[in-house]
């Protein structure tokens, strides 16, 4: 009846209107009849039992996208110009903004409109909004990378506005880690909202309000706004729909709705609001309500006793292009990651021995990482100028760690006990396992061809292997989280472990390798397992290029199921193979191959005493001419229905089926640094040092190397060379055997300078930290933010929990847990160096070690 009524209403008023050439007063006139005629039908108010929208203007701002860094900065100024105007007018106006980032743009090009923002916020018509310091991906950044998004971000709102930011807002992210809720939650956030999710193309989403559960068993309430995007103009289509789309509306009775332009920015405009005052309560319609993020999550859960909970990750069905496009800038980012991770370890061991921390120099390369996480910058969805501008701030930033990384090992060279005869090498292992690995030393003086000996501390001596590069390589047991001392001397070593390169094979004690004429791999031996590892008939290292068209998005962002069923070219043409090196300590065979347009030149290595091979890859990627993917394969002896991939403080399992629409939605996937396939008592990990994108179908594992997309950016990775180092390590038992340790050895090598001979206070072999059991990973050490003690960040990475014991040799006062904040939660003991704890499966756990007077006397 009541829709009856309106269409009479609105037939009605229209009559009102003369459609001649009505004078200004005629047409207010005939305005103002009509308002007066629509007022019955605004009197009739919703029902008690209609929805609840809490309408939230907004304004997504991508930092960069189809426009650089630079533009985003008058974006910010035109929006938030807009939107503090709109508050004046409309005092009703709640406004939600995020990304602290835009923030400090702002408070430095706009002072004044700066000065207006906190007056806004101050009066409760302006919130800040989300945790991160910019809406980042959430696939290929890293965990520690996560975790200081957040800190930087609700250090910089409780700075500015003295407000303690509850929930992490990132509506327009690429997919969700199931690290996210056991992040969120130690980052004493309570809520998490995006709306991403929608766009999955092959399932639908069940939930619009849920818990969702991490890989640690935390939980964190989470809303999907029905309304299905983050830039809703408040039409009564959309709100209509949004009503009926809520999954969950037979148990709660609000959702939430962002309104205002996005993505460029804009934000909402006066016919928003003017449609939010007029829908507001009217019959037929939800009730709209302005009202914050944290205002409204505060209102649902009190409704959320009876919600669904969601278990693992939010897997996007979508931009799974974005694993892989823009390559460069996925590797600068992870060695960003790791170089920043090595430095503050190092400037934590000179703080605690007396030396200089410097915390501002770190902390702005950090920024600089965080920015180019943004969601359109790492994945690579941008135009190219935004690369460029990208590749100046990674230069910045390696700069940076490496620069602080020498100065700390120089100035621990100074403090180390380097006597002895022959060349000292001061190892630093920044692990926190003890681990015999490869040290690579740039040595003058040593010639390739001629024997020479390393002897560590203790006595123990090994062979020295001088490569085609120039570096001086041994094997060396070194302390978990400390350094060790060797030195170089003329004359060889008995050879306890071999390995041996020839006409088509890599040999050592554990593996034997064979290429066929095409310079694949035809069979790889685990001798110790008496255990092939390619399936009869098959062939490994197969790179292969497929037709990567029909990008639903653009090609930039998505890659189709149906590039599987057209590859262009397997393996190309075999241009040349040697061997380059062999020795005691590795043996390497030199492959360069054609394949479409590009060359592909690969060092394969095996080194004495270890079951990883090593694919030292460098490519020159000219396929220009047609959107194309590039991905190299390796079928192993292995039969699961589910593989392991590492994420951001753990693992995840996917099917390597495609059963369900949600199996093969997933048919490309992001992981960290491994992948693992295992059946009971064995399996085979592919690692890599800058690749996200993998799949892994039946008993074949494939890792995606590189793309050629045409837009937004018109060459992406087309024109350039790119490096990347894989691995195959085949090992017992399943991920927890090795894995873990091997990606990380494969990615954070050992490091290593040659030093003058000289006395000193710390002897030759030193070990900071180490923890028993070999399932928690020491994942960062850094100076607290607030003062000098040590921030400690470790892990539970094999899905165990129990009682561990973290050693320290360092001068510790007193030891407390905090959380990811760096805030105090409870106290923890520590006696002779020795800190127990209990720790749950994945379990991120944070330590603040406050410096004793030994180290405060130093300095």
């Amino acid at each position: 009846p009541f829709r009856a009524r309106i269409s009479r209403t609105l037939s009605k008023a229209v009559d009102l209107f003369d459609y001649g050439n009505p004078t200004r007063e005629e047409l207010r006139s005939q305005a103002m009849a009509v308002r007066q005629a629509l007022r019955p039908i605004y009197a009739c108010r919703a029902t008690d039992s209609a929805q609840i929208m809490a309408c939230m203007g907004h304004a997504h701002i991508d930092v960069a996208w189809l426009w650089p860094l630079a533009e985003t900065v008058r974006k910010c100024g035109r929006t938030f110009s807009n939107v503090v105007s709109l508050m004046d007018r409309y005092p009703e106006f709640v406004f939600v903004q995020s990304q602290p980032h835009l923030y400090e743009f702002t408070k430095e090009r706009y002072p004044a409109l700066y000065r207006r923002i906190k007056e806004k916020v101050k009066a409760g018509q302006w919130a800040p909004t989300g945790g991160m310091w910019v809406e980042a991906d959430c696939n290929v950044t890293g965990g520690e990378s996560l975790v200081r998004q957040i800190l930087f971000g609700k250090r910089f709102f409780l700075k500015e506005f003295g407000i303690e930011v509850e929930d992490l807002w990132i509506p327009d992210v690429f997919g969700y880690s199931a690290a996210l809720p056991q992040i969120i939650r130690k980052s004493r956030l309570k809520y998490f909202l995006t709306q991403k999710i929608s766009w999955c193309q092959f399932s639908r989403f069940p939930y619009s309000s849920f818990w969702w559960q991490g890989i640690d068993g935390t939980k964190v309430l989470t809303h999907f706004p029905p309304v299905e995007t983050y830039n809703a103009m408040l039409t009564p289509h959309e709100l209509l729909s949004a009503a009926r789309e809520y999954r969950e509306k037979d148990r709660c009775s609000i959702q939430a709705v962002p309104f205002g332009f996005g993505d460029g920015g804009g934000g909402p405009n006066n016919a928003m609001i003017e449609r939010m005052r007029r829908y507001r309560n009217i019959e037929g319609m939800p009730r709209l309500e302005p009202m914050s993020c944290r205002d409204f999550f505060r209102r649902l859960e009190k409704e959320s006793g009876e919600l669904p909970v969601w278990v693992g990750e939010l897997y996007l069905e979508m931009h799974r292009g974005t694993y892989t496009t823009q390559a460069r800038n996925k590797r600068n980012n992870r060695k960003s990651e790791l170089g920043l991770r090595d430095a503050e370890m190092l400037s934590a061991w000179e703080l605690a021995d007396g030396g200089d921390y410097d915390q501002k120099r770190l902390n702005a390369a950090w920024k600089k990482v965080l920015l180019n996480q943004f969601h359109d910058i790492l994945p690579g969805s941008s135009i190219d100028e935004v690369y460029r501008d990208s590749e100046k701030d990674y230069a910045d930033i390696l700069g940076t760690a490496e620069s602080e990384k020498n100065r700390c090992l120089k100035s621990l060279a100074g403090r180390v006990n380097t006597r002895g005869r022959g060349v000292p090498v001061l190892a630093v292992n920044t692990l926190s396992w003890e681990r015999r690995d490869v040290v690579a030393v740039a040595a003058p003086g040593l010639r390739r061809g001629r024997p020479y000996r390393a002897v560590a501390a203790g006595g123990s001596e090994t062979p020295v292997q001088v490569g085609a590069d120039g570096l001086a390589r041994f094997r060396l047991d070194l302390p978990s989280a400390g350094h060790q001392v060797a030195h170089i001397l003329e004359g060889g070593a008995p050879v306890a472990e071999k390995v041996e390169a020839g006409p088509g094979r890599l040999e050592n004690d554990l593996i034997r390798v064979e290429f066929d004429g095409k310079g694949r791999i035809s069979r790889i031996l685990d001798k110790t397992e008496s255990r092939e590892i390619v399936p009869a008939g098959e062939t490994a290292n197969r790179f292969v290029v497929f037709e990567d068209k029909m990008a639903t998005c653009g090609p930039a962002w998505d890659m189709e199921i149906y590039y599987n069923d057209k590859p262009i070219e397997w393996d190309g043409r075999l241009l040349s193979a040697r061997v380059l090196e062999t020795g005691p300590v590795r043996a390497v065979v030199r492959f360069r191959r054609a394949i479409s347009h590009s060359v592909v030149e690969q060092d394969v290595a095996l080194y004495a005493g270890s079951r990883r091979l090593d694919f030292i890859t460098r490519i020159d990627w000219d396929d220009a001419e047609k959107d194309v993917v590039l991905k190299v394969a390796f079928p192993v002896a292995v039969h699961a229905d589910k593989a392991r991939y590492e994420i951001q403080y753990g693992s995840v399992e996917r099917p390597t089926h495609w059963n369900r629409p949600h199996d093969f939605g997933m048919f490309e996937v992001p992981a960290q640094k491994w992948a693992d396939l295992s059946e009971a008592g064995y399996g085979v990990a592919l690692l890599n040092d800058c690749k996200y994108g993998h799949d892994i179908r039946g008993n074949t594992m494939r890792l995606t190397l590189l793309r050629a997309p045409k837009s937004p950016g018109k060459t992406a990775d087309v024109g350039r060379r790119h490096e990347v180092t894989y691995a195959l390590f085949p090992h017992g038992g399943d991920f927890r055997n090795g894995v873990v340790r091997a990606a990380y050895e494969l990615n954070v090598p050992v490091a290593a300078v040659a030093v003058p001979a000289r006395d000193g206070r710390l002897p030759p072999r030193l070990s900071r930290f180490c923890i028993d059991g070999d399932g928690v990973v020491l994942e960062a050490v850094k100076k607290a933010e607030d003062d000098d003690s040590l921030i400690l960040r470790l892990y539970e990475a094999h899905g165990g929990r129990g009682r561990r014991t973290l050693r320290t040799s360092l001068p510790v006062s007193g030891v407390s847990e905090t959380d990811l904040l760096e805030r105090d939660i409870g106290k923890a003991a520590v006696k002779d160096g020795c800190i127990e704890f209990e720790i749950g499966p994945f379990e991120i756990k944070t330590f603040r070690l406050r410096l004793g007077k030994s180290a405060e006397a130093a300095r």
